[in-house]
């Protein structure tokens, strides 16, 4: 019996081993390639770098200005700049300068000479006045301008005479007008002579001229902008009142009264038919 067990058992271990070997065999050919059998690495592939490369910063240093050489040629239509032997020539003046000038600069130019005369007649400046009005003049002759024509040694005289005699700060424009408007009533009139230094200077009219501080006075802003006023033809009464004084000479135009100097009667020609 025990005979039998023993064959029973060795034929079932060799039945056995043909399917180990064939379990084994199979799972070796499922396994993974040795690595004397994996293929070699492709070039590129060990080339990879393990981290990202460092990028280079950009270049702060100044950067050196593009040579003459390296700019670019001018461009065939660019209009050629003129070629000058000498060196132009100036303006001898003013109205050299002002040749085909616009009239805008034409009127600016001869207010600008009007208040350069202004100006020096405040400073007492004759020599520059009369050479304004020199200037003044030759624009609006160069020109043709409507500008009327201003003496200085008008526009100064008449300013003296508005101050001496109605100079005092607390007077109006309104009664220095009225004072200077007589004087050019009388150069108008026939009765009186015919120019604001005749007027003024006439014996026995204007007691302030008199004066010996007359000649050297110098007359205010106030007073010589009323008088280029009247130069410019303004007025406030009638050509006939030709008469100023602190007494009634006549018909009485107007009377201005002030507490100081008392009243002051502006009154017209007895000869009305003379004027217009």
């Amino acid at each position: 019996m025990k005979k039998y067990m023993s064959l029973a058992l060795v034929f079932l271990f060799l039945a056995a081993v043909p399917a180990q070997a064939l379990a084994t065999g199979a799972s070796l050919t499922s396994s993974p390639p040795l690595p004397s059998e994996m293929p070699p690495p492709s070039p590129a592939a060990s080339q990879q770098p393990d981290t990202l490369p460092e990028l280079p910063l950009p270049d702060s240093s100044p950067q050196p200005s593009p040579s003459p050489a390296a700019s670019p040629a001018p461009s065939p239509e660019a209009a050629p700049q003129p070629v000058y032997d000498t060196v132009p020539e100036v303006p001898a003046s003013i109205f050299d300068f002002l040749e085909g000038s616009s009239a805008t600069m034409e009127v600016d130019m001869v207010a600008y000479y009007l208040s350069e005369m202004t100006a020096a007649a405040v400073s007492g400046d004759t020599a520059a006045g009369l050479e304004a009005e020199e200037n003044r003049n030759a624009l609006i002759d160069l020109k043709g301008s409507s500008q009327e024509k201003i003496s200085f040694d008008d526009l100064y005289l008449l300013s003296k005479l508005i101050y001496a005699e109605a100079g005092s700060d607390w007077l109006s424009d309104d009664f220095r007008l009225c004072v200077g408007e007589v004087v050019l009533n009388r150069v108008a009139s026939p009765e009186f002579p015919d120019t604001i230094y005749d007027v003024i200077y006439q014996k026995n009219q204007y007691s302030s001229v008199s004066s010996p501080s007359f000649s050297t006075l110098i007359p205010s802003q106030d007073c010589v902008d009323v008088a280029l006023r009247l130069l410019q033809g303004e007025r406030q009464m009638v050509p006939s009142v030709v008469f100023q004084s602190n007494y009634a000479q006549g018909e009485i135009f107007s009377i201005h009264k002030d507490r100081r100097l008392g009243d002051t009667f502006f009154c017209v020609s007895n000869n009305l038919e003379l004027y217009p």
